[in-house]
């Protein structure tokens, strides 16, 4: 009869934690940001709210829509993933979109 050998809850949790501490972390570089916001009243604040989640290239590939899909957008943006938007900033940073990136 063969005898089986079976590694111990303990024995995985050990061999586990030499493996982390041991593993070299993973390093990786994001690409060059290629795109940037367009020159205008408000651009300033799109750089500095929009900036800090996404690219500039994430706006500027949006289809050309209304004022109503902007402001959707910057509401989702603050109430769905958390953007830290002051509300008395959005009038203002929806207008710089519609006016550079939307349909009048």
């Amino acid at each position: 009869m063969k005898t089986r050998h079976f590694l111990t809850p303990l024995q995985v949790s050990m061999v586990a934690c030499t493996w982390l501490a041991v593993a070299a972390p993973v390093r990786f570089e994001l690409p060059k940001e290629t795109a940037a916001f367009k020159p205008g009243p408000g651009a300033d604040l799109a750089k500095n709210q929009c900036l800090i989640c996404h690219s500039a290239e994430y706006v500027s590939t949006q289809p050309r829509l209304p004022r109503a899909f902007w402001e959707a957008n910057v509401a989702k943006m603050r109430d769905k993933y958390g953007a830290l938007v002051p509300k008395e900033q959005v009038p203002a940073l929806v207008d710089y979109l519609v006016q550079t990136y939307g349909k009048q």
